[in-house]
């Protein structure tokens, strides 16, 4: 069945232009109209009446749109962004997305059918800002977290100090002066993993002496963690003196390997990971501690400041991180 994103995609035009044919607004060129109606036809699409209704209209919707649940990054920041809904009168409509072609049809549904008066886009590392707005059109209302868009008008963004943090994180591991480090990314085009080795690279740059460095690329996910650091054993037919995950979901996947090792934890491999989530505190993993209800909260405040006033300047906040050092870390020696 054909979607909005295909009449997009065979047009060339934003979701919000082919929003505007659909629902006969004056503003749209006969060119235009004409060539929407014909990719319409050819596509074989027909939007509900539903989304007819829903377009052009205020929904007091905002919608999120994010990658996985199965994180509790990610459910710290809805919380945040709760609070902020429930305030100010605002509901969530919460979409997932696996693939770009995903994305592109939950960005198409949510503004070019009308379905929300707003969207926060949550660490997209699919598309670039620039394609993200070739879809909705300059003027719908958009909050990206984790991504940054310096062009974009009315593009806000909230943002985490992630090379501070990185940097702390492995200044942090190379107070006792481990001979090797091994450093556990996100995805190579996620925005946060690349601030993150960017902070990585300054510690070690600055560092004193010499540290052997290797960099293995995953995806935030626990099973990632856990099979990278499984790899790197095997190759190296032994362990790094410490290790940084990029979040701490990826470091509960390295504990789990060293579980059935005799290394102990920190005498011999120190351990740091990235966020400061539930399970983090609870086991005691050193971490970098990232405000992840704040960012929904900010984030709401944002979007629904954006609703109420779509002419105002793109605003970039940016919230701090901080070393919390606890068991899988050593203190410094002297």
């Amino acid at each position: 069945m054909a979607t909005l994103y295909d009449v997009c995609k065979k047009t060339g035009l934003s979701s919000a232009t082919v929003s505007r044919v659909i629902n006969g607004s004056s503003l749209v060129k006969k060119a235009t109209r004409d060539r929407v109606q014909k990719a319409m036809e050819e596509l074989n699409y027909r939007p509900s009446h539903a989304a007819r209704m829903l377009a052009g209209s205020k929904t007091d919707t905002i919608g999120v749109v994010l990658p996985a649940i199965d994180n509790g990054y990610y459910v710290q920041v809805l919380h945040g962004l709760d609070h902020v809904s429930t305030t100010e009168k605002l509901k969530l409509l919460i979409s997932f997305y696996h693939s770009d072609l995903d994305l592109l049809d939950n960005l198409g549904s949510l503004c070019g059918e009308g379905r929300a008066d707003a969207v926060i886009l949550m660490n997209n590392s699919l598309l670039p800002p620039e394609k993200v707005r070739e879809l909705t059109g300059d003027d719908f209302p958009i909050v990206l977290i984790g991504q940054k868009d310096e062009t974009a008008k009315a593009a806000d963004s909230i943002l985490i100090d992630n090379v501070h943090g990185a940097h702390c994180a492995v200044a942090h591991l190379l107070e006792n002066q481990p001979k090797s480090l091994l450093l556990i990314t996100g995805p190579e085009n996620n925005f946060d993993s690349q601030e993150r080795l960017l902070g990585a690279q300054k510690a070690i740059e600055e560092a004193p002496f010499d540290v052997e460095v290797s960099i293995l690329h995953s995806d935030f996910r626990y099973e990632g963690g856990r099979k990278v650091f499984a790899e790197y054993i095997k190759e190296h037919g032994t362990y790094p003196d410490a290790v940084f995950s990029f979040n701490d979901d990826m470091a509960l996947g390295v504990l789990d390997v060293l579980n059935g090792s005799d290394r102990k934890i920190p005498e011999d491999i120190q351990i740091i990971g990235f966020d400061n989530n539930l399970l983090a505190r609870c086991i005691g993993l050193s971490t970098i501690s990232v405000p992840m209800r704040q960012i929904g909260v900010e984030a709401g405040l944002l979007v629904a400041n954006r609703i109420k006033n779509k002419d105002a300047k793109p605003a970039s906040i940016t919230l701090q991180t901080s070393l919390i050092p606890r068991k899988t870390t050593r203190q410094k020696i002297g």
